[in-house]
């Protein structure tokens, strides 16, 4: 069981992950929610990740895995809250393939109820983060990079002083002096790589509007490519390309 009483940065979250694909794997366990929505054209992943501390509620003793229509989710809690009811309660049912919704009222009437029908899902693999190696570029810079190659893919490359994000057409350069970028574990030897992915434009443009940060790393394996976008303490957007 999960709680929240302020929708916003949920229902953004849900809106930006509805524009990218029509399902989302629900992934709950102990330390973490997640709602990942995966595109196999473009094989990557994007996510929205929640700690506990997120809450007002949290409660989960083992891990679950459900698929589940995305926009029906978004459009339920956005007209909730357009009710003025803003105080949410999540159930995943697994045994009854359910995920259940109660909405409860600040003038104290009755709560509202909603069911989602859930289907059965293989866990996405997000692979797992190097945090040793990374960049991170100001929000308002990525969405530079974004809008200005309205490109597939993006090619990032490190010296020890700069970073620079190209295609064919657009270059961008953040010096590491003056603190236009920060940089940890690259720039050494012949330099670190990473092939980010910008496409579909319009969802990486929005997540540049909730974080004040993006940061790019390394997978352990170095033969993949994490852009992590956090939303306060608590959530952040992750897209896995595992390709990069």
């Amino acid at each position: 069981m999960f709680s929240l009483e302020n929708l916003d940065p949920f229902l953004d979250a849900i809106y930006i992950l509805s524009r990218f694909g029509e399902n989302a794997n629900i992934e709950c366990s102990p330390s973490m929610f997640s709602l990942i929505v995966p595109h196999h054209n473009l094989e990557l992943n994007v996510a929205f990740q929640m700690m506990p501390q997120f809450f007002n509620y949290f409660f989960s003793n083992r891990t679950h895995s459900s698929k589940i229509p995305i926009q029906p989710l978004f459009n339920t809690i956005k007209r909730m809250k357009e009710y003025q009811i803003t105080s949410l309660s999540f159930f995943v049912l697994k045994l009854l393939d359910r995920l259940v919704l109660k909405f409860s009222s600040p003038r104290n009437e009755l709560p509202l109820i909603r069911k989602f029908r859930m289907r059965c899902a293989v866990k996405e693999d997000m692979g797992n983060i190097d945090l040793e190696t990374f960049v991170s570029i100001d929000s308002q810079q990525f969405r530079r990079v974004v809008t200005g190659c309205r490109d597939y893919f993006v090619r990032v490359t490190t010296t020890h002083s700069h970073v620079r994000f190209s295609n064919e057409i657009k270059e961008f350069i953040f010096a590491r002096e003056g603190g236009e970028c920060i940089m940890e574990g690259v720039g050494k030897g012949k330099g670190t790589e990473f092939l980010i992915p910008i496409y579909p434009t319009h969802v990486f443009y929005n997540i540049t509007f909730r974080a004040k940060r993006v940061w790019l790393f390394k997978s352990i394996d170095k033969l993949g490519t994490f852009i992590v976008a956090p939303v306060g303490l608590f959530a952040r957007f992750v897209i896995y390309f595992p390709l990069g």
